[in-house]
């Protein structure tokens, strides 16, 4: 363990070093925001040093624009940002880059399970021009239920159907997406876009949904609140959301 607390689970490379990184991909729930949805202070502090190192700091997150909207373009206006687990990925806060939106009968046959359950669920959509609502699209659909093993059945019948993305941001819930798209499709598009290597990315969380991109990534950390799955995909383990793990992190690689 390094002084700071954070735990190698695998050496990055022969020497057992940290690797060199361009990239920074955080996601939000449960990794930079800490229990009361905030930013702290080490995290904030930590996340300048990266960019004034000349690291990119990017969010991949679950929430859709409009709810990352205070967190993106407080902090981080001209990074590059993963929306709905890759269903929109931005350049910059300003320019979309793509979005990969469900069907209409796709969001109808979900919904349709959801009300057959009697589970709660939610879309998350594209912004659109309130002039030409035509253009509405939804990016992600997701329930919610406080029976676990109920949400585990229909996480794995969605899941067998084989025409959809399927994850989870915490184990009462269902995330969504269109099939084959996932924060690591997501991060795969921004790293094209800068001309990164995967192998230069840090990506860091805590949840089902953040699975994909910690394996893709060079360098894979989950948050100590993180599901055991996921601690046991990740090269490194850092502290907790309340315990300023991202900023750990951070320090770690610019040390």
């Amino acid at each position: 363990m390094s002084p700071n607390g954070t735990e190698p689970r695998r050496n990055i490379n022969a020497e057992g070093r940290m690797g060199t990184y361009k990239l920074i991909a955080l996601d939000l729930d449960g990794t930079l925001l800490n229990s009361k949805r905030e930013i702290s202070e080490q995290n904030l502090y930590w996340i300048k040093k990266a960019e004034e190192a000349g690291l990119i700091v990017s969010f991949a997150t679950g929430r859709g624009r409009h709810s990352s909207e205070p967190y993106w373009g407080a902090v981080l206006p001209a990074s590059p940002m993963i929306i709905s687990n890759g269903a929109e990925v931005w350049k910059n806060h300003k320019e979309l880059s793509s979005r990969n939106a469900l069907s209409l009968a796709q969001v109808s046959r979900l919904i349709k399970l959801a009300e057959e359950h009697r589970v709660r669920y939610w879309t998350i959509k594209n912004f659109v021009d309130e002039e030409t609502p035509e253009g509405d699209e939804f990016l992600k659909v997701g329930m919610y239920h406080s029976d676990l093993r109920l949400i585990s059945r229909l996480r794995d019948l969605v899941a067998s159907w084989g025409e959809f993305e399927v994850s989870a941001s915490a184990s009462n819930d269902i995330e969504i997406n269109r099939k084959g798209i996932n924060k690591a499709t997501g991060l795969a598009e921004v790293t094209a876009l800068l001309g990164i290597d995967p192998s230069e990315v840090v990506a860091i969380g805590d949840s089902l949904n953040d699975l994909a991109m910690i394996k893709w990534a060079g360098c894979g950390v989950a948050m100590d609140n993180a599901a055991e799955i996921i601690k046991e995909a990740a090269d490194y383990v850092t502290g907790s959301n309340d315990e300023d793990g991202v900023a750990r992190m951070i320090q770690l690689i610019l040390e």
